[in-house]
């Protein structure tokens, strides 16, 4: 990996090191446009990097890894704010002679507000704000209706002035500041070159381009050819490569060779916490955001990646979790495994990753940097496939003692088939789907053409073998037997239950994972709830990812109650220390009575 954490003010990002007079400042879109988007993000910032353009992906205050509160009134000033401060870094620290902004969607919108540079590549920008407004609450009502109470979900998405996207969201403030965002007006030229890449089935807006030329801008446009792999989804497409390189050849034109500063790794703190990004591995190839709090830490808490979001989880939730962590006393490493987010690319991008027992080799890596660190008491803690990730890493690892696994949907190892259709099907429980198909809402979709019959067709053979799974499993216990699956994941829990490890399973009440965990466990996780140090836990109306308000705050805390109790567990000595001081300082204060009352 040729790159490094750097922080600039209150932002984190990751400067991709390259010797060459222009470097490239990369303004990311925001919220779950942005999270989605991020892998293709992190490719393009390194394929600009190895053309000789010293490249700079970063968070906005508020956004990501970085420092801010997303509900401040004035957050859309402070992005384009942290614009003009890393074009002034990338100029004054690393020493480039120019700059190029590369934005996409709302990025790109604000990078030509910001403007001051020699290049700008827009993908795909936001010319009006209104409009684009008007596509994130079409996209929260989409989103909402797939979840696993569609009709709450619906309106808890688009309720009053606020616009809840997957755990982001635009409040009335950041909504009002977008909305009087308008290209068509700019006052002056953003850049001397501009790149417009459009969605190919609309053509730019006219009177936005006619702008840029009357203001002296020489204007180029460009179709996009894979505009869907930029657009949000729950598993990302690849990477538009083609796309890419055309930003790439645009950025790149004409720019020179030229030796450029490598800046220290820094860091963001808080009266509450010290947080650094850090690179680690043995051959460097992961990356991660180490959160230590201000005294010494009781335990660290290793956060894995949900599915193909990188670090810092849907709804930055991670990022809050960790953060909301540090003022118990915990530490933590939010890290991302191969393949994902801010560690190396591999073929096929993040969805080979998932679900892929031979990454239990990066949690391993990951435990080695904490112990270097003098951070060994470590629970591992995952949702959904970082949930499985972080099961096969206790069992490959003995170093593993406590577990803490949400929203678990698979107990032990999965093939590639099995893997795809773990993909493509959701997360919601049976009885959920058969209520949709009963609604007269999911029929209106298939007959206006937004759901194919060939999708319903294929969600009905998933739960045919899904029931037919749980009546098998049923059999099989009625027998005393346990068949396939259910011995392995029988024999996973009683290894782990052996060795003493301390695990905390939890599962939203509308959540596929908690039928697994019968079919596997027998009625109620029977199995499981026979084993000494399994609790097993439910949060009421969590969505999948954990990434909602209410479900942040029942996770938040159901782990502290999980975590103080493991960190006992883990130094039992402490409670006598405390007992001991409480001790002697009641003798103390008694002797201090008796010596005032002699007296």
């Amino acid at each position: 990996m040729n790159s490094t954490p750097v922080t600039i003010g209150e932002s984190f990002g990751w400067l991709h090191h390259a010797d060459g007079d222009r470097g490239v400042v990369m303004c990311a879109s925001i919220g779950y446009e942005g999270l989605c988007a991020h892998q293709s993000w992190r490719v393009l910032a390194d394929r600009l990097a190895a053309a000789g353009l010293p490249t700079l992906r970063f968070d906005y205050p508020g956004e990501g890894d970085s420092l801010g509160d997303p509900a401040d009134p004035a957050i859309v000033d402070a992005w384009r704010e942290q614009i003009r401060l890393a074009v002034r870094w990338m100029r004054e620290v690393i020493g480039v002679r120019e700059v190029a902004l590369v934005g996409l969607r709302l990025g790109a919108t604000l990078a030509a507000e910001v403007g001051g540079v020699e290049r700008l590549a827009q993908i795909a920008p936001v010319v009006k704000g209104s409009s684009y407004l008007r596509e994130l609450k079409m996209m929260a009502r989409v989103l909402a209706a797939s979840g696993a109470t569609p009709e709450a979900s619906i309106a808890a998405a688009t309720s009053g002035d606020d616009i809840h996207l997957e755990g982001f969201t635009i409040n009335q403030p950041m909504a009002a500041a977008v909305k009087r965002i308008d290209l068509t007006r700019l006052e002056a030229a953003p850049a001397q070159r501009v790149l417009v890449l459009h969605d190919p089935a609309t053509k730019p807006a006219p009177d936005y381009l006619q702008r840029l030329q009357s203001l002296g801008a020489a204007v180029e446009t460009r179709a996009l050819l894979d505009y869907r792999a930029l657009t949000p989804a729950p598993m990302p497409a690849p990477p538009p490569l083609e796309d890419l390189d055309a930003v790439v050849a645009f950025a790149s034109e004409g720019a020179g060779a030229a030796l450029t500063a490598r800046p220290p790794q820094g860091a963001l703190a808080t009266e509450h916490f010290i947080e650094r990004g850090v690179v680690f591995g043995e051959h460097r190839q992961l990356a991660g955001v180490l959160c230590l709090p201000r005294g010494k830490p009781k335990m660290t808490v290793l956060m894995l990646d949900t599915g193909a979001n990188h670090h810092i989880g849907c709804g930055r939730s991670t990022v809050d979790f960790a953060r909301a962590l540090t003022r118990l006393g915990f530490a933590s490493l939010r890290m991302d495994t191969l393949g994902i987010g801010d560690s190396a690319v591999v073929e096929n991008g993040p969805r080979a990753a998932l679900y892929d027992a031979a990454r239990a080799e990066d949690v391993s890596a990951a435990l080695d940097f904490l112990e270097m660190r003098g951070l060994e008491n470590v629970t591992l803690y995952g949702v959904c496939s970082g949930a499985a990730l972080a099961l096969y890493a206790a069992l490959a690892d003995a170093r593993v003692k406590t577990l803490a696994l949400a929203n678990l949907q698979v107990f032990g190892k999965v093939e590639d088939e099995e893997r795809e259709k773990l993909l493509e099907m959701g997360f919601a429980a049976t009885h959920t789907y058969v209520s949709k198909a009963m609604s007269a809402r999911a029929w209106a979709r298939v007959a206006n053409g937004e759901v194919s019959l060939g999708k319903l067709v294929d969600i009905a053979s998933a739960l045919l073998r899904r029931k037919a799974s749980a009546l098998a499993g049923a059999l099989a216990q009625r027998l005393g037997l346990a068949h396939g699956k259910a011995r392995e994941a029988r024999a996973n829990f009683s290894k782990l239950a052996a060795r003493g490890v301390r695990i905390l399973m939890l599962h939203g009440d509308h959540d596929v994972g908690r039928e697994v965990m019968d079919v596997c466990f027998g009625p109620d996780a029977r199995f499981l709830r026979h084993l000494p140090n399994v609790e097993i836990d439910v949060i009421d109306g969590a969505d999948h990812a954990l990434s909602s308000a209410l479900s942040r705050e029942a996770l938040l805390e159901k782990m502290s109650f999980f975590l103080q109790a493991a960190a006992r567990d883990a130094d039992p000595g402490r409670d006598n220390h405390r007992a001991m001081a409480s001790a002697l300082t009641m003798a103390t204060l008694g002797a201090f009575t008796l010596m005032t009352n002699l007296e």
